[in-house]
């Protein structure tokens, strides 16, 4: 077997991402809210579109597409949840020996939340609200199925002026959790 970088990351292959963490607003980015923290569970299904070209260069890499179902528990603030789909496009800084893949990360997706029933707060105005993310993170390869992963989010929710009360929620935040590389001959 080569090592373990050039073995999981490959044209056609799949991942199977699960991470957990929690995040915490207001951090003063756009305009002054209530607080929401909420703790965040994410079960991920990554795709890899194409195979490093392993030429040594440190931007080298390959694009991971991901789709996500997020569920989310309110510890502070209004409402008790958050829950639903999101799709991502990841770009992994990979070398045939590196064993510790950076990588960023965009996305966007959809949120279901209770927290617009508690009239007080301004800052969620509907049920469904959309969720504009992005992160920066890294996997530590174990061996070429498995990693660990450690990933800082920046997460927007806001429903972009669809109801009357949209001052958004920005949010910053930790997880942590593993990968599992499916095999990819």
């Amino acid at each position: 077997r080569g090592t373990a970088a050039r073995d999981a990351y490959r044209s056609g292959g799949f991942t199977l991402q699960l991470m957990n963490g929690a995040l915490a607003s207001p951090v003063g980015i756009g305009p002054d809210t209530d607080t929401l923290n909420y703790t965040m569970h994410n079960l991920r299904v990554g795709y890899l579109l194409n195979t490093p070209s392993w030429n040594e260069h440190p931007l080298d890499g390959c694009v991971e597409i991901i789709g996500e179902i997020s569920g989310s528990a309110i510890f502070e603030g209004a409402g008790s949840y958050l829950v639903g789909p999101s799709i991502h496009i990841r770009y992994n800084f990979t070398q045939p020996d590196w064993k510790l893949v950076p990588y960023i990360q965009l996305g966007g997706g959809l949120t279901f939340t209770d927290a617009d029933e508690d009239l007080t707060q301004r800052a969620i105005g509907q049920e469904l609200e959309f969720t504009p993310q992005a992160s920066i993170g890294f996997r530590y390869l174990i061996d070429p199925q498995w990693s660990l992963d450690a990933e800082f989010i920046y997460h927007h929710i806001s429903n972009a002026g669809l109801a009357d009360r949209n001052l958004g929620i920005n949010a910053l935040g930790g997880m942590v959790g593993f990968s599992y590389f499916f095999e990819n001959s």
